[in-house]
């Protein structure tokens, strides 16, 4: 599933897949869940993970294009933001419903 952000006034096409999360994973040295701080060099390994497929886009361009959006009057928390809906939607991070947190919770209970 795609989404879009823009930056620095262009729309970009956001898509979190499990090769291109595994590149920035062993790039990284780490797991997802680690680069999910809100440091600057993580926004930026996320951005440039969303946008490595569709736009053929080093991490330093990435780093390049948050800084054209941030001296834009743009801010990291909503890169951020827009980061974490894409990875969501794309189903890397399953929040539980009632149903799921009502199922998890009887079989704790019965275990």
């Amino acid at each position: 599933m795609m989404h879009r952000i823009e930056l620095a006034g262009k729309q970009y096409a956001l898509r979190f897949t499990v090769n291109s999360v595994c590149c920035l994973e062993e790039s990284r040295k780490t797991g997802l869940d680690a680069l999910l701080q809100t440091s600057i060099s993580c926004i930026r390994a996320l951005l440039w993970c969303g946008l490595m497929e569709q736009e053929k886009m080093t991490e330093k361009e990435a780093g390049e294009l948050l800084q054209k959006h941030l001296e834009q009057g743009g801010s990291l928390m909503e890169v951020g933001e827009r980061l974490a809906d894409a990875l969501a939607a794309a189903g890397f991070f399953q929040v539980p419903g009632p149903e799921e947190k009502r199922k998890a919770c009887e079989s704790s209970m019965n275990a």
